[in-house]
């Protein structure tokens, strides 16, 4: 409510009252699960099979997908004919230089000081020829094991666009999400993240729900910060919820407000009505006259007052500049008694 004149000038008066304060944080975020897995694979190739589509339910250890591996076959193939050929060629040295050197029995002397240089450089090469190809091995087998995507987490498919025959590359992610919890992750700038602590209670609201409130407790602190598209530092906060009912889809947009301090039933008055002396004038039968007041805890809009004001009276919203205001001589009274009442 305020009090209207005939000029521009108003002054607006509202009413100490009690309610509930909360000093917060606040910023946006998005919706998700305890963990989330993206899968892909390490080489580009084309899919032979693929086990689970968007929205499906799958399990840690579960195979996903698998790449054709007509070509790997060949390549161990000829990996194993190299590896053949190779110890074929290392055995025959052996034979050449080793056994006819010292007879039947004389392969104990392989490597000892016996050996002259041209015997041990044959050897040698012949050794790491039959090892490289040997590895070439393995490294197939690698190949055909990397062919396979496996799930390690339990969760919902939330991305998996793709068909047997179609050619993918490494950058083309299955993605798995875990929604045994309910977790909002949020970015809180870098000058805020001194006051959040692990166990602070949260609320969020989800633009999907509308204006309806999700409880919830700050349970990770992620210990690196990130720099946004728009050059802001800011450190990534884990939120769970409490309630599991929220429909399971990742990445819905939401706003939390993690609540630092809260006061039950306090008095308060507006922010603007507190002014930087710690005084605020207030309407009386004999006019309006400062008063100091004892302030607490801040809100984006409200002050506790612990001290100074009871519960219904009412104080001025926009006070003028000045600090002296006396009982006889308050220059607010001259100009209160010219107002009339106006809507509000």
């Amino acid at each position: 409510m305020f009090l209207q004149s005939t000029s521009s000038n108003q002054l607006q008066l509202t009413e100490v009252k009690r309610q509930d304060i909360k000093v917060i944080v606040s910023t946006s975020g998005i919706f998700t699960g305890k963990d989330t897995a993206s899968l892909h694979f390490k080489s580009s190739g084309k899919l032979a099979y693929i086990n689970a589509k968007i929205g499906d339910q799958v399990f840690s250890g579960q195979v996903l997908a698998g790449l054709d591996t007509q070509e790997l076959a060949i390549q161990l193939q000829q990996a194993n004919n190299t590896l053949r050929d190779k110890q074929a060629t290392l055995d025959k040295v052996l034979d050449d230089i080793h056994l006819f050197q010292y007879g039947n029995g004389g392969f104990s002397a392989v490597g000892s000081a016996d050996e002259t240089v041209t015997q041990r450089q044959l050897r040698t090469a012949g050794e790491v020829a039959r090892d490289n190809a040997y590895d070439s091995i393995k490294a197939t087998q690698v190949a055909f094991q990397d062919t396979v995507l496996v799930s390690p987490i339990s969760g919902i498919i939330t991305k998996a666009n793709f068909f047997p025959g179609q050619v993918i590359g490494a950058t083309d992610t299955i993605e798995v999400v875990d929604f045994s919890q309910a977790i909002f992750e949020a970015d809180i700038d870098e000058s805020d993240i001194v006051k959040i602590s692990l166990g602070q209670k949260a609320e969020v609201i989800l633009n999907a729900y509308g204006d309806k409130v999700f409880q919830g407790a700050i349970t990770e602190i992620i210990p690196q910060t990130r720099t946004t598209s728009n050059g802001a530092t800011v450190i990534t906060v884990k939120i769970t919820l409490s309630d599991q009912s929220i429909r399971k889809i990742a990445g819905l947009n939401g706003q939390v407000n993690v609540i630092l301090e809260e006061g039950k039933n306090v008095l308060t008055i507006p922010q603007e009505a507190l002014r930087e002396d710690n005084t605020v004038l207030v309407q009386t039968p004999q006019g309006i006259n400062p008063v100091k007041v004892t302030p607490g805890l801040r809100s984006d809009t409200d002050v506790e007052i612990k001290e100074g004001l009871k519960e219904g009276e009412r104080v001025i919203t926009n006070p003028p500049a000045g600090n002296q205001f006396g009982r006889s001589s308050n220059p607010l009274n001259g100009i209160l008694r010219s107002f009339r009442p106006g809507r509000g």
